[in-house]
C-alpha cells in the first residue's frame, strides 16, 4: 500500500488509451493493400481510436504514407550438414505522414523488427505454421510501432492573434 502511495505521488499513472492528434482525423493510407494484413490492422486501430480512414485521398487531412515494406526470411544458423537450423524474420517499414497542404506532419520512419526461430526438419508443416505465426504477429506488432509514432505528433497550431 505505502509503495501504491509512494506511485501515485511521484506522479505515476497507468497508460490509459491515448489519443491521435485531430490533424489525422480523415486520413488516407497510402502503399498499402487495403485487405492486406498490415492494411487491415491499420483501418482498425485508427478507427478505435476514433480516425476515419477515407479511400478517397482529397477527402483526407492526412496521408500515412507506407513508402518501404519488407519482410524477409533470413538464415541464421546451418548444421555441419548443410541443413538449416535457425531462421529470423525480418520486418523493415519505413512511412511519412503529411497533410493535406503536402507539409510534413511526422518526417520518414524506419521501423525494424525481428523474429527468430528454429527449424526443425522432421516437422516441415508445424514449421510452417511457426512461421505463418510469426508473420502474423510481426505485422500487429508493426502496427503497434506505427500508432505509437502516430501518437508522438502534436496537435494541431493555433494562432493566438
Amino acid at each position: 500500500m505505502l509503495s501504491l502511495l509512494f506511485l501515485v505521488g511521484c506522479g505515476f499513472h497507468l497508460r490509459g488509451g491515448s489519443e491521435l492528434s485531430p490533424l489525422l482525423n480523415q486520413t488516407y493510407l497510402q502503399g498499402v493493400a487495403p485487405y492486406s494484413q498490415l492494411g487491415i490492422g491499420l483501418k482498425r486501430r485508427l478507427e478505435a481510436h476514433g480516425i476515419t480512414v477515407t479511400s478517397v485521398p482529397e477527402e483526407a487531412t492526412a496521408l500515412l504514407s507506407i513508402t518501404y515494406n519488407q519482410l524477409q526470411r533470413q538464415v541464421l544458423s546451418v548444421e555441419s550438414t548443410g541443413k538449416v537450423q535457425e531462421y529470423a524474420l525480418k520486418y523493415v517499414l519505413q512511412f511519412q505522414v503529411i497533410n493535406s497542404k503536402g507539409e510534413v506532419l511526422l518526417p520518414s520512419q524506419r521501423l525494424e523488427l525481428m523474429r527468430q526461430y528454429l527449424f526443425d526438419q522432421s516437422s516441415v508443416i508445424s514449421a510452417g505454421e511457426q512461421e505463418k505465426l510469426l508473420r502474423e504477429t510481426l505485422q500487429n506488432d508493426m502496427v503497434q510501432q506505427i500508432l505509437w509514432r502516430l501518437e508522438a505528433l502534436p496537435p494541431p497550431h493555433v494562432d493566438e492573434s
